[in-house]
C-alpha cells in the first residue's frame, strides 16, 4: 500500500458524510415528480459490481453513462453492450461506443428499459392484447483533456418514453469533470446527470454524482497521460449520489482486484437513506483477453454483476467490452 492511501481514507470518510448531511434538507418537496425513471438504471456490469461507484475511476467505455469526462482514457475505439435481467420481466439494455480523434474523444450511447403489459376487458386467463411500454435515451458525447491531470466531458440526450396511451419526449444532458492526481493514482470525478426537460409536466431525475478512486499497480508507468486498465492491480472506489428532484441520496463503496491483468474480482456495497431496494451487497467478475489470429489487435472483456435482494428478486447484469 502507498502512503498516500491515508489521504484517500480521509477523503472517503468525508465523502461518506455528504449523503447524511444532505438528508437533512427538504428533499421530499418534489418526491414522485420525476419522469423517465429508466434514466436511473446503472449501466455496465463492472461499475455495478463495485457497488455503483465509478465517477472517479471512469477509465473505460462504461464512463459514457457515469462521467463523460472519463472518455479521455479511450485510446482508439471501445464498444460495450449490457443486458440487465431484473424483476417483473423488465428488460434493461445499454450500448456505448467511443472513438479517439486526436485529443478529442467522441461517443454515442443508448440506454433503454422495456416491458410488456397485458390488457383485459374482463377477468380472463388470457389477455386480450399486450402492449410494450418503457423508454430510451440516445446520447452523443464529447470529452477533452485539460492538460495532463484533468478532463471535461458532456453528453447530450434525446429521450423518449412510451406509455400505454401517451408518448413523452425530452432532451437532457450530463456534464462531468475528472482530476487525476498523485501520478494518476487518485481520481476525483464530479458529474451532473440528467439535466433537462420533458414534454409533459414531469422533470428528469436530475442528480449530482461525486466520486473518488485510488488505484495501485505494479508495472512501471509510461509517460502517456492515461493509465491502461491492464496495469491496474487494485482499485478502491467511492461515490456519493445526490438526487436533486425526487429521491434521497446514497453512498457507494467498492473494490476491484485484477489478477495477471486477465481476471477481475469485484465487491461493492451501497447505502441509501431511504427504502431503496438496491441497498446492500453486490459482487462482480471480469475476464479480459486479446484476440488471436484474425482477431489479433482486438481486446475482449466480459463482465458480470450480481445484486441479491430478498424482496424484489436478484439482479444480474452481463456486459461485453471490445477495444480495437
Amino acid at each position: 500500500m502507498h502512503k498516500s492511501m491515508v489521504i484517500v481514507v480521509v477523503i472517503l470518510c468525508a465523502l461518506w458524510c455528504i449523503p447524511y448531511s444532505y438528508a437533512n434538507d427538504n428533499i421530499h418537496d418534489s418526491a414522485g415528480t420525476a419522469g423517465a425513471a429508466f434514466l436511473k438504471i446503472e449501466p455496465g456490469s463492472r461499475p455495478v459490481g463495485m457497488g455503483g461507484a465509478f465517477a472517479g475511476l471512469a477509465n473505460d467505455i462504461n464512463t459514457i453513462f457515469w462521467n463523460p469526462a472519463g472518455l479521455t482514457t479511450v485510446q482508439t475505439r471501445e464498444l460495450t453492450a449490457m443486458q440487465h435481467f431484473s424483476f417483473v420481466d423488465i428488460n434493461n439494455q445499454s450500448i456505448g461506443y467511443a472513438q479517439r480523434a486526436n485529443q478529442l474523444v467522441w461517443g454515442a450511447s443508448f440506454l433503454g428499459s422495456f416491458t410488456e403489459i397485458e390488457r383485459r376487458i374482463g377477468p380472463t386467463e388470457t389477455p386480450d392484447s399486450t402492449v410494450t411500454v418503457g423508454g430510451f435515451a440516445t446520447g452523443l458525447s464529447l470529452a477533452y483533456p485539460l492538460g495532463s491531470m484533468a478532463s471535461i466531458g458532456g453528453t447530450a440526450k434525446l429521450i423518449s418514453q412510451q406509455l400505454d396511451i401517451q408518448n413523452i419526449y425530452g432532451i437532457g444532458a450530463d456534464i462531468g469533470v475528472i482530476l487525476r492526481l498523485i501520478d494518476n493514482h487518485l481520481g476525483i470525478g464530479l458529474t451532473v446527470q440528467n439535466a433537462g426537460v420533458l414534454s409533459g409536466e414531469e422533470n428528469l431525475p436530475m442528480a449530482l454524482r461525486a466520486g473518488l478512486a485510488y488505484r495501485i499497480w505494479d508495472e512501471p508507468q509510461s509517460d502517456t497521460e492515461e493509465v491502461m486498465l491492464p496495469q491496474d492491480v487494485w482499485a478502491l472506489v467511492a461515490d456519493a449520489y445526490l438526487p436533486l428532484i425526487d429521491a434521497n441520496p446514497s453512498f457507494h463503496l467498492g473494490i476491484e482486484r485484477w489478477f495477471y491483468s486477465s481476471v477481475a474480482a469485484r465487491v461493492g456495497y451501497r447505502v441509501g437513506l431511504n427504502e431503496n431496494p438496491n441497498d446492500g451487497l453486490s459482487i462482480g467478475l471480469g475476464v479480459r483477453r486479446s484476440g488471436m489470429d484474425s482477431l489479433a489487435g482486438i481486446d475482449f472483456q466480459f463482465d458480470y454483476a450480481f445484486v441479491p435482494d430478498a424482496y424484489v428478486g436478484n439482479s444480474h447484469r452481463i456486459s461485453v467490452i471490445t477495444r480495437f
